[in-house]
Parts: structure tokens; sequence; C-alpha cells
């Protein structure tokens, strides 16, 4: 009948293709649109953010878009469909209206079949539309629910496209009219129902193949004919398919003009809300700015950079150059100041424009006192011009305490001097006369000349001359610590073998460690270093040091002697287990002149310099003297020299550190 062919007429007359009312391509404003109002759009904080990033990745080339116009981006996409909701939700609600027409139109089907199970069939279908579009509405109604949403809409449409042919088939409707009912469903499935466009397209390209299936069964046409319709068909798809496209372009594109504009709101909202803040800040400082300029407690002044004249001056600075309140107002600073080039000085200040490190100057106080202060000083903007900032720091009475300290390092310095100079001219003395008597009792004692008679006088020339050989030594330290004090100690290097240094060393302190009971040890690197070195500078080292281990060592000890090479430095090292050095005496023990046992009754003779002369050699090797020591245990004393000092490193792999 023609009466099934115009139900489905006005299944298509309820959707508004374009939707005139208020939506995003018509710029729907954020708070547009509910559930049970016009269409719109709903916006929340999470779903803005989240757009506004997306567009964010894609700001310099735009969004992308897929073929049905749909963003390419799915957080993107998403993030559209959850704002335009409420429009999706209209949408389907104006299509229910249709729905009701539709399933109303089981009257004619029941006119024309009768109470037959096609009736029955058609009948359920078109409940079941009813009833998947009302689902749709009253229980998936937030977007979180918009997959169940679709796939209630995609059922409605699903049933229409599967009723509707077989309606008119049965209803034995003219071809005309059944015709244009297809293509109404067409334009009403791609216009009015909100599903993807990929499953409208499927729809409607099933809906079309089943009508061009069913064609014969309607009216007898000819092949001609049937192409016909396959042409309109596919027309009808394309108009669809694009006018889809646009209007899914159009209401995205508006979609993220919205959030832009969005976007610019809130940077220009932040913009302005830091420019209230800042003009807070502002008006605060400018108003705690006096309370804090006169309670400063150091003197500061604000000075015209042009004209030199003080514009305001804290109470400190008043005192400070012994100004009153009221004579303050115009004064000249350069007045001030004691230095002939002080304009100059200023000036160049005045352009760099930046704090720097501050600089003295002698100024005047009112009463005529010349006094020493510290100026620093910086351009800054007050009341509206420029002004400099000048900080001023009194250091009167530090400079006099560092005028005295100098003073007294001169003289301290001078002494130290004449001290050198007095004892190395003492020594050269001093060392004419001790090579006599050495010489002499030396001739005594060996009766070079002839026998001298009583063995008691032999005995008293050999102790003439081991106190004249102990006098000599002593000596000969005093000279090369003044020297090395004056600067005047030269090395004299060449190559050496270490072990050919250790030997002769030991085989001057042997005798006595004999006498000690003491075993020396040594422990050198196997084939032995040849090393550049002043070779009786670093002999000296050595003897100073086992001499001392041999002083502390108890009877029957033992001292060693090692050399290793590490990743750092080549390091002898002088080991005895004796009484041993607290922590606190070790810098004492490398004074000069110092004994820890500084008692008259003290047990170990010396006058402190081994140490001390040992250190000052070493460090003039380019090396460093360090000692380790416990109360009790022991002492080691490391002689570190540089790796360069090294000629051949022919060493085992098994030498410490290499």
């Amino acid at each position: 009948m023609r009466k099934a062919g115009q139900a489905n007429f006005a299944f298509y007359l309820v959707f508004d293709p374009y939707s005139t009312r208020t939506g995003i391509a018509g710029g729907a404003s954020p708070d547009a649109g509910n559930e049970d109002g016009d269409v719109g759009v709903t916006w929340s904080a999470d779903t803005t953010g989240e757009a506004i990033s997306e567009l964010r990745r894609e700001a310099n080339e735009g969004p992308v878009y897929r073929w049905t116009g749909e963003f390419a981006d799915p957080a993107l996409e998403d993030s559209y469909l959850r704002a335009s909701w409420s429009e999706i939700h209209s949408r389907l609600r104006g299509v229910l209206i249709a729905v009701y027409v539709f399933v109303s139109w089981m009257v004619f089907d029941f006119i024309t079949l009768g109470f037959t199970w096609p009736f029955v069939l058609l009948a359920l279908g078109r409940l079941a539309a009813l009833g998947a579009i009302l689902a749709a509405l009253k229980f998936f109604r937030s977007p979180s629910d918009r997959r169940a949403f679709m796939t209630c809409a995609l059922v409605t449409q699903l049933l229409v496209a599967l009723i509707s042919p077989v309606s008119l088939t049965l209803g034995q409707v003219d071809f005309a009219a059944a015709l244009l009912s297809v293509v109404v469903i067409l334009f009403a499935f791609y216009i009015g129902v909100p599903t993807r466009l990929a499953a409208n397209l499927t729809l409607a390209l099933a809906l079309c193949i089943g009508f061009v299936l069913i064609t014969p069964s309607l009216a007898d046409v000819s092949a001609i004919t049937l192409i016909e319709i396959c042409v309109l068909f596919g027309v009808v798809n394309a108009i669809g398919v694009e006018m889809v496209r646009a209007a899914n372009r159009l209401r995205r594109e508006g979609f993220v003009t919205l959030l832009r504009q969005q976007e610019l709101y809130d940077e220009l909202k932040r913009e302005v809300g830091v420019r209230q803040e800042a003009e807070q800040a502002v008006r605060a400082t400018e108003e705690s700015f006096q309370s804090i300029f006169y309670a400063a407690p150091l003197p500061i002044a604000l000075v015209d950079p042009g004209t030199f004249q003080v514009m305001q001056a804290n109470i400190a600075a008043l005192r400070l150059f012994g100004i009153e309140d009221e004579n303050v107002a115009g004064l000249d600073v350069r007045q001030l100041f004691d230095d002939e080039d002080i304009p100059e000085r200023l000036d160049k200040l005045v352009l760099t424009g930046r704090a720097g490190s501050p600089v003295e100057f002698g100024m005047k106080r009112v009463d005529g006192t010349i006094i020493h202060v510290l100026v620093s000083a910086a351009i800054v903007h007050f009341q509206g011009q420029r002004a400099m900032l000048i900080g001023i720091q009194d250091v009167t009475a530090r400079r006099k305490e560092a005028e005295a300290l100098r003073e007294a390092r001169d003289q301290a310095t001078a002494a130290s001097r004449s001290k050198s100079e007095f004892l190395a001219n003492m020594s050269h003395e001093l060392r004419t006369p001790l090579n006599a008597i050495i010489g002499f009792s030396e001739a005594l004692e060996r009766e070079l000349f002839g026998p001298v008679g009583n063995p008691r006088y032999r005995e008293y020339a050999e102790d003439i001359h081991n106190s004249g050989v102990h006098l000599l030594s002593l000596i000969n330290d005093i000279l090369d610590l003044s020297k090395i004090e004056a600067g005047h100690f030269k090395l004299h290097e060449d190559e050496t073998e270490l072990d050919h240094v250790v030997e002769s060393a030991t085989r001057i302190v042997r005798h006595r460690a004999q006498q000690a009971n003491i075993l020396l040890e040594c422990s050198l690197p196997e084939p032995s270093l040849v090393i550049v070195a002043d070779e009786r500078a670093l002999k000296q080292v050595l003897i100073n040091l086992v001499s001392n281990a041999v002083k502390f060592s108890l009877d029957g000890g033992a001292i060693t002697i090692s050399g290793q090479i590490t990743a750092e430095c080549l390091r002898i090292s002088v080991t005895d287990r004796g009484c041993g050095i607290a922590k606190d005496d070790i810098p004492r023990a490398l004074t000069p002149f110092t004994q820890l046992d500084g008692s008259l009754s003290r047990q170990h003779e010396g006058t402190g310099l081994g140490l001390p002369l040992a250190k000052h050699l070493t460090e003039l090797h380019g090396g460093s003297l360090s000692i380790e020591s416990e109360v009790g245990q022991g002492t080691t004393v490391h002689v570190d020299l540089p790796l360069s000092r090294i000629v051949s490193r022919n060493v085992p792999k098994d030498v410490a550190g290499y």
C-alpha cells in the first residue's frame, strides 16, 4: 500500500539535517545544552584540559582528519564526543519521534496482512527498534556509556533497514513510492542517526542491495531500469557521505575553534592574574620600601645619576657622615669623597648600571674626618625615574687592623730573613774550624805522624773526631734548611738507581742500628728503578727518616724501607714499630727545632731538624711527605715522588698499584 511508503517517508520528516539549533558548528558556548534541552556542547575541566593538550601537540600543523571527517587522533576524537554528548543525545531523541511513527504503522501492516505470522514478525521488529532506541535514551545517558548508546542506535537502524523493504514488498506498495521511501531512509540514516559514517554507509549499502534484490517482486522492470536504480543509489550514497563528512568536519572545526578560544581565554586570564599580582607586589613594595630603607642598619642612599645629588638617605648614612636630616636634600655626594678621580669613577658606575664588587674609597665626614668605606652601587627605578642606590660599609677600623698586621708580617719576614742569613753565615764560620778539628783529631786517632804515647790520648782524639762529625752534620742541616727557607737551595738532578740511594743511606745508619739491636729490612721493586733526582738530597731524606726510626725504635725491633708505584706516584716508605706519634703531634713534628719530648730530661737527643728538612727536600722534588702513626704501634713516613721522575718503569705486575 502507498500508506506503508508514506509511513517510511514520515520516518525521515522528523530529522534535522544540519541542526539549526545551538551546536558546535553554530558557535556553542561551553555551558550550552543539557539532557532535556537543546542541542549543545557539554564541557568539563578534564575534557577541556585533555583536548587542549592534544591540540598543543598538533599546534604546528593543525589536527589531522580521517576520510569520514572525524579526528585522526583517538584521544582528540574522544574529547570531542564527550564534549558534544548532549547534541548526540538530543539527535537520537529526535529520531525517537520517527520511530514512534514507524511503530504505529503496524496498523497498516495489520490492515494489509491481517493477523498472520508476517505481521507478527514485522510488529516484533518494529517494537524491537523502539525498545533499542528507548534503552539508549533512558539507560545510557553519560559519555562513559557511549559504546552501548551507539550500539542501540545501530540496532534501531538495522531493524529499520530490514523491516522497511520487507514491509514494502508484503504490502505491495507502488514501486515509485517504495523507491522514494528507500531514498528518504538513506538520507535519514546519513543525516539523522548519530552513529559513525562507516556504520551508516554499511547499512545504507545493505539496504540498497536488498531493495535491488526485491525490485522484481514490486514491478516488472528492465535491466536498464535496475542499472539506473543502482546509479541513483550510488548518487544518493555519495551525496549522503559527502554531507556527513562536511558536517563532521564543520562540527569538529568548530570544536577546535572553541578549544583554542578557551585556551586563549585561560592564557589571558592567567596573564591578567599575573599582572594583578605584580601590581599588588609593586604597591606593597613601594609601601614597605620607605620603612625598610630608613630602618636599614647599613648606610644607604639614593642619588640622582645625572646631578649626583642625594634624593634620600637613611638614618645610618646620616650618622656615619654627621649630616642633619634637613641638610641632606640636594647634597652633592661627590663632595664627600676624598679621591680626586671620583667623578670619573662614578660616571663609569652610572654607565654600567649594574651592581659590582664593592670598591674601597676614602670619604670625608662633615667635620673633615677621613674614613675608609666600601661602596657598592646599582641603578634602580625609584618613583618613576632612574636612581643610583649606593650602599656604604665603614671599614676604617678594619683597614687600620690590616695595616698593623701588614707591618707585623713585614717585620716577621725581615726577622726570619735575618735569622736565615745569620744561621747561614754562622754555619760557614763554624764549618772552617770544625773541618780542622775533625782533620787533626783523625790524624791523631790514626797516628799518621807516629805514636801518641798514652793510649788514652787516642781515645780522646776519637771522641773529638766523633763530636766534630756530629756537630758538622748538625751545621749542614741548619745550613740546608736556611738555604731552603731563603729559596737558595738548588737541586743537582741526574739519573740514579733507587736501590743505590737506599743502600747508601742504610749503610750510614746501619752501624747505629746494629748497636741498638735493630734489624733494617728493604723491600724495593725488581728490577731496580732508575729515577731523576738529586742523589745527595734524596739520600739525606732517607738518612733522616731511618735515623729517626732507629732513635724511636725499641731494642730488638725492625725497620722496613719499601718502595712501590701507585697510580699517582712513586712511594718510598720507612716503617718502624716504635713508640709512635699522637695524631695531634704530627704537625709539630714537622716544625723546625721542635722536639715532641721538650723536657730537660728527655730520653732522645736531636735538634728537631730531621723531619722538617726531609719534608722540604721532598717538596723541592715536586713530591710530598706524609706521616701515619699510632701511639704504641709505630710510625710510617711516606715520601711520594711524581711518576714523571721515573726513567725506567720496567716493574713487575705484582708491584702495588702498577
